[in-house]
């Protein structure tokens, strides 16, 4: 029996594909399905869940091919950073407790985190989480968390329920479970034990000092929070901050002269006061229009896809019908097999009799899984011919669909182009009444900002069209930008569905051939096994 060296088996290791596989094969089940398993290495971009704990690691690395997983454990190791986890970007629980780590960072892509776990390490402030909107429950306990006001930054997290900081510093000082109570009034557990209602009544009771200041901060960011979730809806439907008056605020940004202009008088500001009105109100129709055409969308692009998962979900119960009858009916086979062979061990059939029962069995077998191979693809070419016709017919509909909105897009960027060459013809009238006023009577005090327009007519007509020249180029900017975005959007979400439709037949493709490859070897197995038997009886004979 071989001896463990115990001081190699605590020897500190880095991530990498042998340590992974291994951890994989260790998590596969026990018998026959745990074998076809291990012998068929799962692609690793398809694993959802691996355990590496317990395996003296020191740094993370090598999982930035696992772009699958959502859970990951790598509890009870000997790692000293986070890092290298950024392409993990479907991860929804990490277990990194029982670890060296001190400090909370490389963490800005898991944003679908819902369970977070640092449970004995040596952090010191809870930092760097702003983007684990979905956090539910985050356990932090047996660190070296001193400051209350770590509690203040968990505020941001408003889905969390479950809360555990026992065992830190600041943990251990008198009204702390209250104060957490009191600060984060949606949690429900803190150290895996239901907060009672007196608990958080005592909390705001004592710490009400502390509580409304901090009150006032969350609702500024929240409000923050949704203005930038709202322009992150607004972009889907190419309409962002078409609400507000943001655009018109872009005409005026880097227009030197156009601000200048403004000083000639009442009537300008008349001009402007109007042109404001009528240009955000234009703005807020093409906004209107961005969220009518998204939610026609949204709900063809939501009834496409449940009716394709829903044909793949039917194709792939007939396959699994279709392997289930195949196996079925291969068992049956391979009794037979076994029944001829221990009748010729028994000596009740002699080599000739033997040989001709096997082959013709044999035979069928292979017949059968070549029919089943014809039948499983058969299956799959169908599946793959009409999700292809379906995606092509949807990109031509999700065209027409984009096209009518840029239709009314534009239509509506042609009257905000109308409104500012009204705009710049009236001030252009001004400004020349205004040189011709200022040029008749020489009393007249030209505005500071004027001095440089009002020189000569050449120089008037010159800033007007130069402030022209701005407002058209930011308004035209615009809408490039909307045509482009929703251009690319059909554009990409029909390379989309190609792409991964060829990756979907080609996997299932490697499915069926191995599926039926591994049957074939079986029956191999099965039949060679006793033709060895057979030649070294035959060779005792002589």
């Amino acid at each position: 029996m071989a001896v463990t060296d115990p001081c190699k088996e605590k020897q500190p290791k880095v991530i990498d594909n042998d340590l992974i596989y291994k951890c994989i094969t260790s998590q596969f089940p026990k018998g026959e399905l745990g074998r076809l398993n291990s012998q068929d290495k799962m692609p690793l971009d398809e694993i959802e869940e691996i355990r590496l704990e317990f395996n003296n690691i020191l740094r993370i690395d090598h999982l930035w091919m696992m772009t699958a997983l959502t859970k990951l454990q790598l509890n009870n190791n000997m790692i000293e950073k986070v890092e290298n986890l950024e392409t993990l970007v479907h991860l929804r629980e990490l277990d990194l407790s029982f670890n060296k780590i001190s400090k909370i960072e490389n963490m800005e892509t898991l944003t679908k985190l819902t369970k977070l776990t640092f449970f004995d390490n040596l952090i010191e402030t809870i930092e760097n989480l702003d983007n684990q909107k979905d956090l539910t429950v985050f356990s932090i306990g047996r660190n070296r968390i001193r400051e209350w006001k770590n509690v203040y930054y968990l505020r941001r997290f408003s889905k969390l329920t479950s809360l555990n900081m026992a065992h830190n510093p600041c943990a251990e000082s008198k009204n702390f479970r209250e104060f957490v109570a009191a600060f984060l009034p949606n949690l429900v557990y803190y150290i895996y034990v239901r907060i009672k209602d007196s608990e958080r009544e005592k909390g705001i009771i004592f710490f009400v000092v502390h509580i409304k200041p901090r009150m006032r901060r969350t609702n500024n960011f929240k409000i923050i929070e949704k203005e930038k979730a709202d322009a992150e809806l607004h972009s889907v439907m190419f309409v962002e901050y078409l609400n507000s008056r943001k655009l018109f605020d872009q005409l005026f940004e880097s227009d030197v002269e156009g601000k200048a202009l403004l000083d000639l008088g009442d009537e300008v500001k008349e001009y402007y006061d109007e042109y404001e009105e009528q240009f955000i109100s234009l703005c807020k129709m093409i906004f209107d229009a961005g969220q009518k055409h998204y939610q026609i969308r949204k709900v063809e692009v939501d009834e496409f896809l449940e009716t394709v998962e829903l044909g793949k979900k039917k194709n792939q119960e007939e396959s699994i019908a279709c392997m289930e009858d195949f196996i079925e009916r291969k068992n049956a086979f391979f009794e037979q097999i076994k029944v001829v062979q221990q009748k010729f061990n028994d000596q009740k059939i002699d080599d000739d009799k033997y040989n001709e029962d096997i082959e013709k069995l044999t035979d069928e077998c292979n017949r059968l899984i070549h029919e089943t191979w014809k039948q499983l693809m058969k299956l799959e070419l169908q599946l793959f011919e009409q999700v292809e016709e379906v995606n092509q017919n949807f990109g031509h509909m999700l065209g027409d669909l984009i096209n009518g909105f840029v239709e009314e897009a534009q239509a509506i960027f042609s009257q905000i182009r109308a409104l500012e060459v009204n705009y710049f013809e009236n001030i252009g009238d001004t400004a020349n009444r205004f040189l011709t006023t200022i040029n008749m009577n020489e009393d007249i005090v030209i505005p500071e900002s004027l001095e440089n327009i009002m020189c000569d007519k050449e120089a008037v007509v010159n800033a007007t069209a130069a402030s022209h020249d701005v407002h058209m180029q930011v308004i035209d900017t615009r809408e490039d930008t909307l045509v482009n975005r929703a251009k690319n959007y059909v554009e990409n979400f029909n390379t989309n569905l190609t792409q991964e439709e060829i990756k979907r037949n080609r996997y299932k493709l490697l499915e069926i051939n191995h599926f039926l490859d591994i049957q074939g070897e079986e029956l191999m197995d099965l039949t060679t096994d006793n033709a060895i038997i057979l030649d070294i009886d035959d060779l005792e004979l002589f």
